[in-house]
């Protein structure tokens, strides 16, 4: 059951014929180091991580789990939150066959320098 809160499994239920979406990230209630709770950009830790950048450049990339993926679920489709920067004059084109590559890039980057390929 998709939940009705959740914009991108809204999103994802209005197109089902795609598996990958690129977006802004949100303002989401999250707490901070001093366990302040205040609205935050989505993914803040993650993308505090990857060095100094600009805050506009931020992104995020959808991954919807496909249906022959091992750990797919249908009761409750799983979908990948990937922080992603742009360069900056890069655009990014919101299409499957864009989207897929890339992270199908970060994730054979993310095996590398884990050692497991």
């Amino acid at each position: 059951m998709i939940n009705p809160i959740d914009p991108d499994a809204q999103w994802f239920a209005e197109h089902p014929e795609r598996y990958c979406h690129i977006r802004k990230p949100m303002l989401e209630l999250g707490r901070n180091r001093q366990r302040a709770v205040g609205y935050m950009d989505e993914l803040e830790q993650e993308f505090r991580t990857l060095g100094d950048h600009e805050r506009d450049r931020r992104r995020i990339i959808l991954w919807r789990v496909p249906s022959d993926n091992r750990y797919y679920n249908p009761e409750n489709p799983q979908i990948l939150k990937i922080p992603f920067l742009l360069f900056s004059d890069e655009t990014v084109e919101d299409t499957d066959e864009v989207l897929r590559f890339i992270v199908h890039e970060i994730m054979v980057d993310a095996a590398k320098s884990q050692g497991a390929i």
